[in-house]
């Protein structure tokens, strides 16, 4: 079983996604929003799984629309150029984890995954605009 096999496997466990194997996408539905200042409770993120994996992955996709304290996020691009392939216009955060946080180990439980990826997304969320 590849890597890329073994995160779905366990990202299935824990959230519901679909999964595009070319360009190697992944969106997860209904991912909560806990932070305030935000316009949705959930919405569905997406991210591509780069070539260079387990290397550091960078940004997410949110439907567009979202909003923090009725303003436009920071490092936030809507429409984004580079669309993900769920339908729908998506807009792109450029984040990732704080330097040092991203740590991948020789196997997908040993080490940064894709879990601790998605799980991060509410780290941006809680920094609001």
């Amino acid at each position: 079983m590849s890597r890329i096999d073994e995160e779905l496997a366990l990202l299935r466990q824990l959230y519901s996604i679909e999964y595009q194997p070319i360009g190697q996408w992944v969106k997860v539905y209904g991912y909560p929003v806990r932070a305030s200042g935000w316009n949705r409770a959930v919405t569905d993120v997406a991210f591509q799984v780069l070539p260079s994996y387990p290397a550091q992955p960078y940004g997410f996709y949110v439907p567009v629309g979202i909003r923090c304290n009725d303003a436009v996020p920071q490092s936030y691009q809507e429409p984004s150029p580079n669309q993900p392939p769920f339908g729908g216009e998506w807009g792109m955060f450029s984040w990732a984890p704080d330097d040092g946080q991203w740590r991948p180990g020789a196997t997908v439980r040993n080490g940064s995954n894709l879990v601790d990826w998605i799980r991060g997304f509410a780290q941006r969320f809680e920094g609001g605009v």
